[in-house]
């Protein structure tokens, strides 16, 4: 049986923590804050398992992280949260924010967004540099164009990538 639950992002860690007491349990629509500008990201699983000493949590089967229009499904995924962030509004003074240092996601990955898709055997966010690495056989479709590489290096911030190890782009034109 699964369960659908959703949490305000003040109230994630004690939450969080109470489950890390249960163990493995099925995960359904659990937001995090992935950025300091507190915006709400859900990631929906088969299973996750909070290992509180590590600051990760695992989901593992059908993964899928939503953040505004960015979409990434996984089989697996690690979220890896930065220790003793301190909360800075008044709402949660006094207590510990959970925030994202960095995403993991394994296995059949697939990444979209509103203007294009790309898809890889394993992909890493660095949340403080802003950057999302592709590897194993990493493409990418925007507009009419696929691209392909090795590894695909994206800065979301500055909007550019870079391509490494063989390069491949083709351009459908109409």
């Amino acid at each position: 049986m699964m369960y659908t639950f959703g949490l305000r992002p003040e109230y994630s860690k004690p939450i969080l923590m109470a489950i890390l007491v249960c163990g493995v349990v099925s995960a359904q629509a659990i937001p995090f804050v992935f950025a300091e500008k507190k915006e709400q990201t859900t990631i929906t699983s088969q299973t996750m398992t909070v290992q509180g000493k590590s600051g990760q949590t695992i989901f593992e089967g059908t993964v899928v992280l939503k953040k505004k229009d960015f979409v990434m499904r996984s089989d697996h995924m690690v979220v890896t949260f930065k220790k003793g962030v301190q909360a800075d509004s008044q709402e949660t003074e006094g207590r510990t924010a959970s925030q994202v240092d960095r995403i993991e996601a394994s296995g059949k990955v697939v990444i979209e967004k509103s203007d294009g898709k790309a898809t890889c055997g394993r992909a890493l966010y660095d949340k403080d540099a802003e950057k999302l690495v592709l590897t194993e056989s990493p493409v990418a479709w925007q507009g009419g164009t696929r691209i392909e590489g090795s590894q695909m290096t994206m800065f979301l911030k500055e909007e550019r990538s870079i391509v490494e190890g063989g390069s491949r782009v083709v351009i459908l034109e109409e």
